[in-house]
């Protein structure tokens, strides 16, 4: 910034020299003109250098508004994670995705991320207190915060798509006469936001689509929608949130008429979801839980907006005669999104599944279309497919496991090289440098410690539900060869 206002100065006195000389050169004048010409052009300049002067004040003040300070930067980082579900909740830094094992091009160099952290950390030149370097630590390592997946994730998925047979518990995953899907479609305003290049809405336009082709013939699809009217509609607020429409009834999926439905489709208005699982209870209402296996998938890019209750609601359709189980497909979704639609799932018996764009998308319908495939291949009696899927889900757990150590390691790497860095430039003292140092590899153990301990018992688990299932499904099959 003062090289910036020596600029300014510099500038203003070669303006002056300027005008000095073009006074110098007016010799074919009297004297009366020169002194008139030289007051005028001093009074331009006087007017040049209050002008440049407020220009200068006030790029100043907007650079200064635009830099993060310290303080800033302390109060946007939360406190430091000590558990798993503090370190999937703790937001990505800005230096985040420049990992030598996980990062993206362009990554950006190590001298780059130091003059990043002087840019907005302030250095520690004298001895300071252990308060003051906890402060600085957190705003420092928020810096480089990662973002970790949930392995919690893996756990329902497994629950849900692998392990649902007629030999559980809960009457609801018991093969049924009839498998009745009902996609929601989340049409609101927020829906014409794009990812790579295409909008959201179009996205799941095209997912829907593959996922209704490949669901067996003999299965009814449905589908309904909310969002669709709104201000370019012109609905109010309040009509738009009482707006939720069933515009493919239950029947066999015929892609083009589907198609036909959906392509009109336009982002408008707002997030009804409480209003429109309300609405599917009616849906499903010739649907017995009894002989119908009834599943609700809500695809939508954030929570409720019209003070509707989902939660409550999911349940209520979980408990009821109809049986449903109520996944949800965030696409795109903010932290705090994504904890609400969670809720949803998990209030509605099923599995709540992140996607962040179109691949990841038809990866999470797609998990539904192999749990009715599965359902359609235990209802002949294929156990052996159990097996192959409990060792494929034993590799996810162990690749994402892996995930977590690479993630770990940029991280690790990252603080550590320019922490030295910082201290060889002598911008923080050794005082410090052994402090942060000492927090970095206690970061390291710690996040480490939580990985083993979470993808033990994950591996645990799969082995144990694994064994149960198997045990239950042979009992069963003994039951009817013997009845």
């Amino acid at each position: 910034m003062i090289h910036k206002r020596l600029g300014i100065y510099a500038i203003t006195v070669f303006l002056f020299s300027i005008f000095i000389m073009a006074g110098c050169f007016q010799r074919g004048h009297d004297t009366e003109q020169v002194k008139e010409n030289k007051e005028s052009q001093e009074n331009t300049f006087d007017n040049e250098i209050e002008e440049n002067q407020k220009e200068f004040d006030k790029n100043f003040e907007l650079e200064e508004e635009e830099e993060n300070s310290f303080e800033d930067i302390f109060n946007k980082a939360p406190e430091e994670p000590k558990d798993l579900e503090a370190i999937i909740s703790y937001p990505a830094g800005p230096l985040s995705g420049n990992g030598k094992l996980t990062g993206k091009d362009p990554i950006i160099s190590d001298e780059e991320k130091v003059n990043y952290v002087k840019d907005v950390l302030p250095p520690i030149k004298e001895k300071d207190d252990v308060a003051y370097f906890d402060q600085w630590w957190r705003a420092f390592r928020y810096l480089f915060a990662e973002e970790y997946p949930d392995p919690r994730q893996i756990i329902e998925e497994m629950n849900y798509t692998h392990f649902g047979n007629e030999a559980l518990e809960d009457e609801r995953f018991h093969f049924k006469d009839q498998i009745n899907v009902l996609i929601v479609l989340d049409v609101s305003g927020s829906m014409a936001n794009e990812v790579d290049g295409k909008s959201m809405l179009q996205i799941a336009k095209d997912s829907i689509l593959n996922f209704a082709s490949d669901i067996p013939e003999d299965a009814n699809v449905g589908v309904r929608i909310y969002g669709h009217e709104g201000a370019s509609t012109g609905y109010t607020k309040e009509e738009s949130c009482q707006a939720t429409d069933l515009i493919y009834d239950f029947q066999s999926a015929n892609i083009s008429e589907i198609q036909e439905v959906i392509d009109p489709l336009s982002p408008t208005g707002w997030t009804p979801i409480g209003l429109s699982l309300e609405q599917a209870k009616e849906d499903f209402a010739r649907f017995s839980g009894e002989s119908n296996t009834n599943l609700v998938y809500i695809v939508s890019d954030g929570a409720e907006t019209c003070e509707g209750d989902p939660v409550t609601v999911a349940k209520e359709l979980a408990e009821s005669d109809i049986q449903s189980i109520v996944n949800v497909i965030g696409f795109n979704v903010g932290i705090e999104g994504q904890n609400n639609l969670r809720e949803i799932a998990e209030a509605g018996g099923g599995i709540y599944t992140n996607a962040g764009n179109e691949e990841e998308l038809n990866e999470a319908l797609g998990q539904g279309e192999a749990l009715i495939k599965q359902w359609n291949e235990w209802k002949q009696g294929e156990k052996a497919d159990i097996y192959e899927q409990r060792n494929e889900q034993r590799v996810k757990a162990i690749y994402e496991r892996n995930e977590w150590s690479y993630i770990i390691s940029d991280e690790f790497d990252n603080l550590r090289s320019v922490i030295h860095l910082l201290s060889e430039e002598d911008y923080i003292n050794n005082e410090a440098y052994d402090y942060f140092y000492d927090k970095v590899w206690e970061k390291r153990d710690l996040y480490i410690e939580i990985k083993e301990a979470e993808y033990k018992e994950l591996l645990d688990e799969v082995e144990e539900k694994y064994e149960e299932t198997i045990k239950k499904i042979n009992q069963e099959y003994n039951e009817n060869v013997d009845s």
